[in-house]
């Protein structure tokens, strides 16, 4: 719902919360427990441009796996793993719900208010480095979404490059790039110059070809 709601009062909620999240990342805090409900937070964070932040906060809640190793998370996480006290269900379903729509954010989401689709908000640059990496088959409102992402040595500096395949329907606002390149990085799409700024670059049609020359 960003976008349809008063944004200054969002930002000053979630900034509250990142206080709180702070103090118990850097253990200020003396906490006993916490819902890993709070995975929800992790796309709340991407829609709001915090990247990093969002990063963050999904390590955390990775270490914080119930037992330690295993892909589930219980009801509530102690700080104490040995403490006696309610766990409540293990694995619990509505935690995991919130873990996969997260994650899934992190590499396209619907923007309800502009009616657009945002795609790499999540997505931190080392992920990109390599093979790169690629979606295939990403349920949205306008289609499936596939698009993949690489990033190369160019010269002395680095080029990224962003494939995105056709969608069913072109969504109103078109798709939006907000991936972890530099701001002033130099733009072309489909091999024509674009005058977007980088980190919000609008494709009207797809499929597209989006190269990004980092400085």
């Amino acid at each position: 719902m960003l976008g349809t709601l008063p944004d200054p009062l969002v930002r000053n909620t979630f900034e509250r919360y990142w206080r709180d999240f702070s103090e118990r990342l850097s253990a200020a805090n003396a906490w006993d427990a916490y819902t890993p409900y709070e995975w929800r937070t992790v796309g709340s964070l991407v829609r709001l441009g915090e990247r990093e932040r969002a990063l963050q906060a999904m390590a955390f809640f990775d270490r914080d796996r119930r037992p330690a190793g295993w892909n589930q998370w219980a009801e509530v996480v102690a700080r104490n793993p040995r403490g006696p006290r309610f766990l409540g269900d293990m694995p619990h379903g509505w935690v995991a719900s919130d873990q996969i729509r997260s994650v899934l954010d992190l590499f396209a989401y619907e923007d309800e208010g502009e009616r657009s689709i945002v795609v790499a908000a999540g997505v931190p640059m080392a992920w990109l480095d390599g093979p790169g990496l690629a979606v295939q088959q990403l349920r949205t409102p306008y289609g499936r979404l596939s698009w993949t992402g690489r990033a190369r040595a160019n010269g002395a500096g680095k080029v990224v490059e962003i494939d995105v395949a056709a969608l069913r329907v072109p969504p109103p606002g078109g798709i939006v790039l907000r991936g972890p390149w530099p701001q002033g990085s130099r733009v072309s799409i489909d091999g024509v110059a674009s005058a977007d700024r980088a980190d919000t670059i609008r494709l009207s049609r797809t499929p597209a070809h989006v190269r990004i020359e980092l400085p």
